[in-house]
């Protein structure tokens, strides 16, 4: 079995810390709306989340992470070439095979919802 190791910059910001924080640093109450400045930076955020699980995917063979969550999103003070987020946490991840599902993998509670209900589907039909 091959093993796949990464090596890169220390990171002292994970997007769980930053989620935490980022309402008292734009001064928003709990329940109140973004404003234009967080709504552009949290979408920013996302945008480069999702630069980063499509380089996953793109690979060849193609790495599924199955375990994406604010604990495991880096955010890199300095930033290189406009870029600040980093993906951490593999030791879920698996290369790509299209002919097993992987439903029962994750953290509860960042598990995609259509993910959860196969795998509920698959439980039902295994106790019949």
């Amino acid at each position: 079995m091959d093993s796949y190791y990464i090596q890169m910059e220390l990171c002292s910001e994970s997007l769980r810390n930053i989620l935490k924080h980022k309402p008292k640093e734009f001064d928003r109450q709990s329940g109140e709306s973004m404003n234009c400045y967080e709504y552009f930076i949290s979408c920013e955020i996302f945008r480069e989340i999702l630069e980063c699980v499509q380089y996953l995917h793109e690979l060849n063979p193609q790495i599924i992470h199955r375990d994406l969550k604010p604990h495991n999103i880096l955010i890199d003070r300095n930033g290189r070439n406009g870029r600040f987020v980093k993906l951490c946490g593999f030791g879920l991840a698996t290369v790509h095979d299209k002919s097993k599902h992987t439903a029962d993998v994750g953290t509860i509670g960042f598990i995609a919802p259509e993910v959860v209900e196969v795998y509920n589907r698959i439980r039902q039909i295994s106790l019949v």
